[in-house]
């Protein structure tokens, strides 16, 4: 089948594709293998202003101001009232985005790039700008390594369940994780609880299950995913990579939406100056991994502070995580992280 040319080509429709797309005007192609909004794979927790700046605020399902840490011997709390944490609908928020974008999305399955052509289940498509937002699989800067790699990866399963609650929480207990933690969101009607293996186990299921037992509630169905915990190539060749192609979610609190929102956004804007003749498309490559560059620093301590709590013992992390919720140290870190991403603020992915 001869291919089909367009200006652009985006691989991936959860987050990070559908802001690359967002910004694109022309003859562009938005390729995923599910329907929009259709997979959840994210406990879908972001600081309110994302959706509200995004024009995403119906997806909202519950607003959080505080978050619960809770470890064997002890509970800390934190204040998030200043940078107000919500759990969404994921299908909400992922429609509304597509709802924004002026490009031909269509559903099939994409196998890799051969001879410049990206290669699906309904032809060959060329562009000569390709952004590769297609999770940890990286189904175009990946080549034929599709596996997880190793210590670079975590892995996360989480069930929606009937419990309510009113906040946020982490759970810190080697009893029931290792080298792990565990969470529950609340998202109105209910709560989605899971579990998250730095270390890349994937057999979690045994101890969810236990999980929800000593809570009183039931599994609904389950969905996991692996997901990066470290930077990795923002450009392979003459392909751009957003999201967990390019290994942006944080480490540590495992958040990899607003990263691929916010890379998104700005490749994005990277490759429409590219089509607008601004720039070429090297300059436009060397622009973006500039870009990506400057936030190596925050992701490292993070991932430091990832080291501690899968190797550290429990009792030191959990003083640490009390020390972070004091005055003054709260109000000087939190409103960093919590504004990163949002436009016309300075903060940085990390905890500094």
């Amino acid at each position: 089948m001869p291919a089909r040319d367009y200006d652009a080509i985006v691989v991936g429709a959860s987050f990070g594709g559908l802001a690359v797309a967002r910004r694109l005007r022309g003859e562009v192609l938005l390729l995923d293998r599910n329907e929009v909004g259709s997979v959840q794979t994210s406990a879908c927790g972001t600081p309110l202003w994302v959706p509200e700046t995004l024009g995403v605020s119906a997806s909202v399902l519950q607003v959080h101001d505080r978050l619960v840490i809770r470890t064997p011997t002890r509970t800390v709390r934190y204040d998030l009232s200043t940078v107000p944490f919500c759990t969404f609908d994921y299908r909400a928020f992922c429609e509304g985005l597509l709802a924004q974008c002026r490009v031909r999305f269509l559903r099939t399955s994409v196998a890799g790039i051969q001879d410049g052509a990206v290669v699906t289940g309904e032809g060959r498509f060329t562009a000569p700008v390709i952004v590769d937002c297609s999770g940890w699989r990286r189904a175009i800067t990946g080549g034929a390594d599709l596996g997880p790699g190793g210590r670079d990866h975590s892995f996360g399963l989480e069930t929606y369940t009937a419990l309510r609650d009113e906040g946020l929480t982490f759970l810190l207990d080697r009893r029931l994780i290792p080298q792990g933690l565990g969470w529950i969101f609340p998202v109105g009607t209910g709560s989605l609880i899971g579990l998250g293996s730095y270390v890349g186990r994937s057999r979690l299921r045994p101890a969810l299950e236990r999980l929800l037992r000593e809570h009183g509630t039931s599994p609904g169905s389950y969905h996991g995913t692996y997901f990066p915990n470290r930077l990795q190539r923002p450009t392979v060749g003459r392909v751009f990579a957003v999201g967990d192609a390019a290994g942006q979610c944080l480490p540590l609190t495992a958040e990899g939406i607003r990263p691929a929102l916010f890379f998104g956004g700005e490749c994005g804007r990277i490759v429409q100056q590219i089509l607008d003749g601004a720039v070429s498309l090297e300059a436009g490559l060397e622009a973006y991994r500039r870009l990506v560059s400057r936030y190596r620093r925050p992701y490292r301590v993070l991932r430091l502070a990832q080291w501690m709590a899968t190797h550290t013992p429990t009792r030191w992390f959990a003083m640490v995580t009390q020390l972070a919720a004091t005055r003054p140290l709260l109000p000087r870190w939190w409103p960093r992280y919590g504004w990163f991403g949002r436009p016309g603020r300075s903060g940085v992915p990390a905890a500094t």
